[in-house]
């Protein structure tokens, strides 16, 4: 499905409620598809639910558990994934974050106050990113290594879990007050992962402690 909004074009495929709950862990949609797309931004686990898949700017992170339990990123389109959300954003604004949004939930209750007040409909899905130090991540990656059925019991058992203290990153999120388990989980409005500069740590957030000086961007009308 294609959306339309003020500076950007945002796409999504499959739903999170059918992989988790249903568990349909097949490919909806090969990365290597967008590969060429410029300014390009999205998020979404990778199929069989091995790994999570973050693109910022067109910068692919695979991220996998690997045989150590240690986070393996891989800068590759190589993939497939079950459920996907992407944006194309030519351009951004930045946005200071207050220092009183330092929480996932702060976070989720400033970014639709600061889309309306750049002008951007906060009751479409949208696009933004979190720029700066951020001084605690924490962090998961699925790591289904069989093939046994998967329910909402089971995802929770896969989820490898980690954490960054005093990091840099680029954080790629999407809001959305009417997509809840389709690309938001049902018990938030946002879905969020990560790139470090170095490409080299990636997953999906579960909490964040937001760095002094961080910066929310939202695509400029």
């Amino acid at each position: 499905m294609t959306i339309g909004g003020g500076g950007y074009e945002l796409w999504f495929i499959g739903a999170q409620r059918e992989t988790i709950m249903n568990g349909k862990l097949a490919a909806a949609l090969d990365l290597r598809t967008l590969a060429a797309r410029p300014h390009l931004y999205g998020l979404g686990p990778l199929e069989q639910l091995r790994g999570e898949a973050t693109i910022a700017d067109s910068r692919p992170a695979l991220a996998r558990v690997g045989p150590d339990d240690m986070v393996k990123v891989t800068q590759s389109f190589d993939a497939g994934v079950p459920f996907f959300v992407w944006a194309e954003v030519p351009r951004w604004i930045e946005v200071p974050i207050p220092a009183e949004i330092g929480s996932f939930e702060d976070l989720e209750q400033f970014i639709p106050r600061a889309a309306e007040a750049a002008g951007l409909d906060a009751e479409k899905p949208l696009p933004f990113l979190v720029s700066g130090g951020q001084a605690l991540i924490e962090f998961h990656i699925p790591n289904r290594i069989d093939d046994a059925p998967h329910d909402i019991e089971m995802h929770e058992k896969i989820k490898i879990k980690f954490e960054l203290v005093k990091t840099e990153a680029t954080i790629v999120g999407f809001h959305s007050t009417r997509r809840s388990r389709v690309f938001t989980p049902g018990d938030s409005n946002i879905h969020i992962h990560f790139q470090t500069p170095s490409n080299s740590q990636s997953g999906h957030i579960e909490k964040i402690k937001i760095g002094g000086g961080a910066r929310l961007c939202l695509p400029a009308t």
